[in-house]
């Protein structure tokens, strides 16, 4: 008496799923808004690859996107875009904050840590969860 009708319910679906399908698709090689490369830096803020010391782009690897440009924020990479972007920098002293952006499933931002020592730039690794844990006390 109460027949429930599966007709449109394929359609209804596809409704949802094309606009999500069109958006993934079309996130490969999107550059940054206009707002984020307009942003003033601020005192010790580095704002391009070219500006960051020799010892750092070298850590950091050649396949990056400077801040603003075309990278791959999603898993497929259209025209070739590199899969990490340049977000910004701040040099303090003899130390120095990397944050990168990088594209995927996961897309996500990381900050990579650099100490000034004898005149080199040095990558400071972060510790293994087990290492903090035990810091801790756990």
């Amino acid at each position: 008496m109460f027949r429930k009708t599966l007709k449109g319910t394929a359609m209804r679906h596809r409704n949802l799923i094309m606009p999500l399908i069109f958006v993934i698709a079309g996130s490969a090689g999107v550059p940054a808004t206009a707002a984020e490369q307009a942003a003033p830096l601020q005192p010790g803020e580095i704002g391009s690859l070219a500006d960051l010391p020799h010892d750092i782009r070298t850590v950091i690897g050649p396949d990056v996107a400077d801040r603003g440009g075309a990278f791959a924020a999603g898993c497929v990479s259209t025209n070739g875009e590199p899969h990490s972007r340049f977000a910004g920098a701040r040099l303090n002293g003899d130390t120095a904050q990397v944050t990168m952006e990088y594209g995927g499933i996961a897309h996500y931002f990381d900050t990579l840590d650099f100490r000034q020592v004898n005149g080199r730039w040095v990558h400071v690794p972060k510790p293994s969860q087990s290492v903090a844990a035990r810091a801790q006390g756990k």
